[in-house]
């Protein structure tokens, strides 16, 4: 790459690919419904298979690069990402469609790994806090713009064009990826066996500060992906464009971000955790009493985005308590916080589609903040 710059920002685009697998797939349910002649659930099965490829490929591709090195698993992936894309195009048959929604979400996760290894292997000190720094400001713009993106784009080309959207941004990556040269030289790599590195995984579930944290987030984000499974088919039970539905996903992005800037003035991590719960367990009965009694889509946002600001700050108080806790192994551990997440996106989103969504929505969003505030119970940090 020609500038460290240009290098930051390839990173950042490459850790934002899971909201282009999740945040753009969203507001093309409802188009894709009409046209396989599915169920709601069926679809929103689309959602959750590409979320258990993101969270199985974390897992894969993280080690893979540490025994081989990180640019050719990066150039693998994006080539298998952009395949799997194109394949989806003709594809009539949602059974088909649905697996390969999960390579798809598979073959992304090694950008989002690999790309904060790379990070990691060339920069230090400060400009390594430059690097994520700009991989976190590309990761906060990615939400807002996605789903605008793929609203604007299900309105004037349906489902197909939000998939060729994706192949575009794809086949811009990769080339980028291209350009990147080797950053993690064969002295420096895991000179354990492939299935031997796997055991590092184990010692750090052990670790109980860690264990209660990662239960604990990956509660609080059944609120995220609860939110992004269900809001295009709330959206159209209250009348509204899909332009709208992408609208409001965005500005919930936006909460979000403010959460997790917020969480610095709370003066600790764990004070941050308790005051997130706190407003995740109220405000997520604010959001089921708003859906069960029909208040319509304005009040439902509004109370959405307070419920994920809320959210947001635990995003980062709980993962610096988890990585504090396991400091000598803090790769496995992010590798673990992704996976997990992922994991819980792809069981929440049929979850959802079950019985009147609006009640169903609601049920995950209240066991999510109450499971969120039980597992910080686990967790005894220093």
């Amino acid at each position: 790459m020609k500038s460290a710059k240009s290098t930051f920002v390839l990173l950042g685009a490459l850790a934002a690919m899971a909201t282009v697998i999740n945040n753009m797939y969203s507001p093309a349910m409802p188009a894709l419904a009409d046209f396989f002649g599915s169920t709601e659930t069926m679809v929103q099965s689309g959602l959750m298979s590409g979320m258990l490829g993101l969270a199985l490929g974390q897992l894969i591709f993280g080690p893979l690069s540490d025994k081989v090195g990180r640019r050719r698993p990066l150039l693998v992936s994006m080539s298998l990402f952009m395949v799997s894309t194109l394949c989806v195009l003709p594809v009539s048959d949602i059974r088909l469609f649905i697996a390969l929604r999960f390579i798809q979400g598979y073959t992304a996760a090694g950008g989002i790994v690999i790309s904060r290894s790379i990070a990691t292997d060339l920069y230090r000190d400060r400009e390594l806090l430059t690097a994520f720094a700009v991989i976190n400001i590309v990761n906060g713009v990615a939400p807002i713009v996605t789903p605008l993106l793929s609203g604007s784009v299900v309105s004037w080309a349906g489902w197909h064009g939000v998939f060729v959207t994706m192949l575009v941004i794809g086949a811009i990556l990769a080339v980028g990826c291209f350009m990147l040269k080797e950053s993690l030289p064969t002295e420096r790599r895991n000179n354990r066996s492939f299935f031997g590195t796997f055991s590092l995984f184990g010692s750090v579930l052990r670790n109980r500060n860690f264990l209660g944290m990662l239960l604990h987030q990956a509660a609080a984000l059944a609120l995220l992906f609860g939110n992004i499974a269900s809001s295009a088919f709330i959206a159209k039970h209250y009348g509204m464009a899909p332009g709208t539905q992408g609208l409001a996903l965005a500005i919930n992005g936006i909460f979000i971000g403010i959460g997790a800037a917020l969480a610095p003035k709370f003066g600790n991590a764990m004070r941050g955790v308790r005051v997130s719960c706190a407003g995740m367990l109220v405000l997520s009965a604010v959001v089921a009493v708003v859906l069960c009694f029909d208040w319509g889509f304005v009040a439902y946002e509004a109370a959405v985005c307070l419920m994920l600001a809320s959210m947001g700050i635990t995003l980062t108080s709980s993962t610096t308590l988890a990585l504090e806790s396991t400091r000598g192994q803090a790769g496995t551990a992010s590798a673990l916080f992704g996976a997990a997440g992922f994991l819980v996106g792809g069981l929440v989103a049929p979850l959802v589609s079950i019985g009147d969504m609006l009640f169903s929505t609601s049920a995950v969003f209240v066991v999510g903040a109450v499971l969120a505030s039980l597992f910080t119970l686990i967790s005894k940090p220093s």
